[in-house]
């Protein structure tokens, strides 16, 4: 870690926990001279910092959604479609309308030999 007050260096990190009322994230992290620092970040952020970690992944892997959630984005035009496994991750995209009607005509007519349903949920 450096003196300047812009940046942290972490050599490690040695605990990630949430505040006791879930509202933050808190990071326990040790320099390389062993020197101990906390950073405390707002939970909501959480997916931002999911996203911004780059993961390998393999070609063919698919996720089960067990729930998933679409609300207006702050800009008023774009949708926020969130995904939710069954394990609890949650990833968050901003969708334009034409997408989501896009993915909701695919899933429609998805399966031509079987009668569309009579409504979308």
């Amino acid at each position: 870690m450096t003196d300047r007050r812009g940046r942290i260096d972490a050599a490690e990190l040695s605990s990630a926990q949430l505040s006791p009322d879930g509202s933050r994230l808190i990071l326990l992290m040790r320099d390389a001279a062993g020197q101990s620092v906390s950073l405390s970040l707002p939970a909501d952020c959480l997916n931002t910092i999911l996203t911004a970690t780059p993961r390998q992944v393999e070609a063919d892997a698919a996720y089960s959604v067990d729930t998933w959630s679409m609300a207006p984005a702050e800009n008023g035009r774009d949708m926020i479609l969130t995904l939710c496994t069954p394990q609890g991750l949650a990833v968050s995209f901003l969708v334009k309308p034409w997408q989501v009607e896009g993915m909701a005509t695919v899933a429609t007519h998805a399966h031509p030999h079987q009668s569309p349903p009579r409504s979308v949920h």
